[in-house]
């Protein structure tokens, strides 16, 4: 029962739940919407490519977090890696397995997706820049996939039959995947900041240990401060309802301007890690502006 609960526990449920919710918000955009079992194989195959990407994160900063986060599963001994990896084996071949019975651009994009986010915890994540975009980029398919999922029929590895329904696809997915690209791209920089302790033991060139703090409050601070002014470019082209913005003006924004001045008022690791956890609460809200401005 202890093993059980924590293979449960390293997938992190809340960021995988996340990831099925952002999934089908991104097909709830496609109008008329119809809940079909392309939209169901998409939510299944994210939740399932987002667990085994959190698993394989774990297994490869081991050695990091036996000083950041001692607590967590791999470092605290209650599940031994190699059994991690290959649960991560597992979780990703379910997941892009799913993706397959969707269509050949959904299939692509997980198999891509899941190729990133290995390649993303096994190298990029200690490099400056390359490691946040890539999570970032990944996080943002998500609603891509799900725009396309949306659209797709049932043939397996077939393309979409209809150009204009594709194209659709991405355009529904556009928007949120920006705003998801920015948002985690500056949490992920927050969280390089709250982890150099040891990120500098095992020689992690992450951004503000490469560049230094400034550099690295400075990123996230444009990052945020350009989702703040994207968020209004659909409600202003008409794309989103007042009801959008309202939210975003009343339930995001502000949690983002807290977030930069937190950053540089008080960057030590305590404050960086609730203002992630913050952030990741703010997500949930974000997606409940586009679905309600749609």
């Amino acid at each position: 029962m202890q093993r059980l609960y924590a293979l449960i526990i390293i997938t992190r449920p809340l960021n995988v739940a996340i990831t099925g919710v952002s999934i089908l918000v991104a097909a709830l955009l496609v109008r008329p919407f119809h809940f079909t079992l392309p939209v169901l194989y998409a939510v299944i195959s994210a939740m399932l490519i987002a667990a085994g990407a959190n698993v394989i994160n774990d297994f490869f900063d081991l050695d990091i977090d036996r000083i950041n986060r001692p607590q967590r599963i791999l470092p605290a001994g209650r599940l031994a890696p190699k059994t991690a990896l290959t649960f991560t084996i597992f979780l990703l071949a379910c997941g892009n397995f799913f993706s397959i019975l969707i269509n050949k651009s959904v299939a692509l994009i997980a198999i891509i997706t899941s190729l990133l986010l290995v390649v993303y915890s096994w190298k990029l994540k200690r490099q400056p820049l390359s490691g946040n975009v890539a999570v970032s980029l990944a996080t943002a398919l998500a609603f891509i996939y799900g725009a396309l999922a949306a659209q797709a029929g049932l043939a397996p590895l077939a393309l979409p039959s209809n150009f204009d329904t594709w194209k659709s696809g991405w355009r529904a997915g556009m928007f949120p995947a920006l705003f998801s690209f920015l948002m985690h791209f500056g949490r992920e920089v927050i969280k390089d900041i709250e982890d150099q302790a040891g990120d500098a033991a095992m020689q992690a060139r992450t951004l503000p240990l490469v560049h230094g703090l400034r550099t690295a409050q400075s990123a996230a601070t444009v990052a945020f401060g350009l989702l703040l002014v994207v968020t209004v470019v659909p409600f202003q082209l008409g794309i989103y309802s007042a009801t959008y913005f309202w939210i975003i003006l009343l339930g995001v924004d502000p949690v983002l301007l807290l977030a930069v001045y937190g950053l540089w008022k008080n960057p030590v690791r305590q404050r960086m890690r609730q203002l992630s956890a913050m952030l990741k609460a703010d997500m949930l809200v974000g997606l409940a502006a586009i679905y309600c401005g749609t």
